[in-house]
């Protein structure tokens, strides 16, 4: 049994990714209490409330592993939110609201500073216990260009590319590090950021459970056998 800390647990990805490891010693994270404490107890474990795009409450979720877990054997970072619009849409209302500034930032800092952030105040308990391995649900729009989600494009990016960097130097410390990247999601991750999609774009999608057996692939390799990412999608969504 490993200990396994997932954020963004009480919804969508996450909570589908708690539920396939439920064997596990399981923490569980999320910003939004009441699905976070309906899961853990549904799954029988810990839970934190914390959001990953605040430095003060990544300091708190480390000092919580610290104190309750003598280690923490994998990482997975699945907290995010979603936008969309070309910088000539803003115009529109529905784009512009997609894109207010302090929206923007809310994403980057959950995006791409959260994972980097929990991977940064986690992996020395890793480092220190000679094995780890981190997972990130990134997303196809982190390894193509699209020009029609540019702020979630490049806050995906960020994310892939903060994985290169360091995969190197966290596999020296035996800690493997995987970006799982999936296409279109069937989860209520675009009705949370008031942007439903239509039921001919939303059925082209992965269940979100299709995703979380992707993950528990990567999270079942002999430790020695690394994936530094992998693409899912739809065959349909091409």
């Amino acid at each position: 049994m490993r200990n396994v800390l997932i954020t963004g647990a009480g919804d969508g990805v996450g909570k589908a990714v708690a539920e396939v490891l439920r064997d596990e010693n399981l923490l569980l994270v999320d910003i939004e209490e009441e699905n976070l404490r309906s899961v853990a107890n549904s799954l029988n474990c810990k839970y934190l409330l914390c959001d990953v795009s605040e430095p003060s409450d990544i300091k708190k979720l480390k000092e919580y592993v610290e104190d309750n877990f003598s280690q923490i054997d994998t990482l997975i970072n699945c907290a995010g939110l979603w936008s969309k619009g070309e910088i000539s849409q803003l115009s529109d209302s529905h784009f512009a609201k997609l894109n207010e500034m302090e929206r923007i930032k809310k994403l980057i800092d959950t995006n791409t500073f959260g994972t980097i952030a929990t991977i940064t105040e986690l992996s020395p308990i890793m480092i220190k216990n000679g094995r780890g391995q981190i997972i990130n649900i990134n997303s196809q729009s982190g390894v193509e260009t699209e020009a029609f989600c540019p702020v979630y494009n490049a806050s995906k990016h960020g994310g892939y590319y903060y994985r290169k960097a360091v995969q190197n130097d966290l596999a020296r410390h035996n800690i493997k590090i995987t970006d799982v990247c999936p296409g279109l999601i069937k989860t209520n991750f675009y009705i949370r950021a008031k942007d439903e999609l239509s039921d001919d774009i939303m059925k082209l999608g992965l269940e979100a459970s299709e995703v979380a057996s992707a993950v528990k692939y990567v999270f079942d390799l002999p430790h020695e056998i690394t994936i530094p990412s992998i693409e899912i999608r739809n065959i349909k969504n091409y």
